[in-house]
């Protein structure tokens, strides 16, 4: 049976991983930040795989980033620089 939700979130972390092989020093605890969540997502999801699409991933992970940045006191610099690599990964993904 086919999870989409899963397979995007393998993506994801693929991707992600790629990038932080290939990031500046400034970008590491971004990265770093960001990785780790994906289980965690995948983790306390609560979805049927056969009524979701890839993209639903990204809005579970998004939304899921926002309250751990409250729950974490994220400065406004750093959810900036992530939001940024985000948005990157999201392009490398879909292109």
């Amino acid at each position: 049976m086919s999870d989409p939700f899963a397979q995007r979130a393998t993506t994801v972390q693929r991707t992600l991983l790629a990038m932080e092989e290939q990031a500046d020093d400034d970008q590491l605890f971004a990265l770093g930040y960001m990785i780790p969540q994906i289980g965690l997502v995948q983790e306390m999801a609560d979805y049927d795989p056969q009524a979701v699409v890839a993209e639903d991933f990204d809005a579970t992970y998004w939304e899921w980033l926002e309250g751990t940045f409250a729950q974490d006191s994220m400065s406004d610099a750093d959810r900036e620089q992530i939001a940024a690599l985000w948005r990157t990964a999201l392009a490398r993904i879909d292109h």
